[in-house]
């Protein structure tokens, strides 16, 4: 081995940690808010999905790798090994940097969201961690035992949580019941996974299941708004689980108009075309048809209230 290869693996990994150093310097000084910010940083963020894919099938081909080289007695794929989780490595920095990028400019904000950027440093990190112990108990130099007990256990849990990160992933981008809602009931029970809460017909205000919100707008929020607008996600620092949040509005101050759907900015958004970026819902799960579209805009043009009546006044009144 060449003098300058140590030296150039130890420079590597001290870049690296570096990073994932500023990484959670920058989480912590500037989480996601909820808030739009520079369009640049928007720009670059927006390759995170893309990126992200890099180490995780980088990732997962490394005990592949690990195993076949060990049992086959095969020298040239437990190189390639050591090879392939330092790339995996330095994509998740780059990745992990990326989606901080997205979330702190792209105006998310909520714990989930909070979770997965914490998630992608730390196996960053451990990636890093995970490389160096290979280099270190390197089986052909006689550290076996390191290899199996240290670095085996490290890339054990890189790929754990490297799959954690990504099921919190999907749920930021499909919705928190994305990979569990058709799962067979044989495979819940066994797995311990509770069935997703089926949408209730009331969100807010006295006997609210008696009232237009509560039966007719309620139920369309949630099936198809509430993923991306809702306690664990806050896209735009809008909340539409609820009543008092959907009048609140978001970043840019109230969405519905009483007795105004042309002026109402959630009119707007769902009316927009499929590929504007600004459409609610823009992440193709779930559209609204054009009759949910036509209760909305009638039950904003009715006042918008939570207590109006369905059976005293039906939104066919106010047409």
């Amino acid at each position: 081995m060449s003098p300058g290869k140590p030296f150039f693996r130890q420079s590597a990994v001290w870049l690296g940690l570096s990073l994932v150093a500023v990484l959670a310097a920058l989480a912590w000084r500037w989480p996601p808010d909820g808030r739009e910010h520079a369009a640049l940083a928007q720009f670059f963020g927006r390759f995170h999905p893309i990126l992200v894919h890099l180490p995780i099938g980088l990732l997962f081909l490394v005990p592949v790798l690990e195993l076949a080289g060990a049992f086959g007695r095969r020298d040239d794929l437990r190189g390639a090994a050591g090879f392939v989780l330092n790339l995996a490595a330095a994509a998740a920095v780059v990745a992990a940097l990326d989606g901080w990028l997205l979330a702190r400019s792209g105006g998310y904000s909520g714990p989930l969201v909070v979770h997965h950027m914490w998630c992608g440093a730390g196996l960053a990190a451990l990636c890093l961690v995970a490389a160096v112990a290979r280099g270190a108990f390197a089986a052909d130099r006689g550290g076996w035992p390191g290899f199996v007990f240290i670095y085996g256990p490290l890339l054990v849990g890189a790929v754990g949580l490297m799959a954690w990160t990504g099921h919190q992933g999907g749920q930021l981008s499909h919705g928190e019941t994305f990979l569990t809602e058709y799962m067979p009931g044989g495979l819940r029970a066994w797995l311990h996974v509770t069935a997703p809460p089926r949408p209730k017909p009331a969100a807010a205000g006295p006997a609210a299941a008696q009232t237009v919100y509560g039966v007719r707008i309620t139920p369309i929020f949630n099936r198809s708004c509430v993923s991306c607008h809702g306690p664990a996600k806050v896209k735009g620092d809008l909340r539409l689980d609820s009543y008092a949040g959907l009048m609140r509005g978001g970043k840019d101050g109230e969405d519905v108009e009483p007795w105004q759907p042309a002026q109402s900015e959630i009119v707007r958004r769902i009316n927009l075309p499929s590929d504007d970026d600004e459409r609610m819902p823009n992440n193709g799960k779930n559209p609204l048809t054009a009759d949910e579209i036509h209760l909305i805009e009638q039950w904003i043009a009715a006042g918008a209230s939570d207590r109006q009546p369905l059976v005293v006044a039906p939104l066919s009144a106010a047409q």
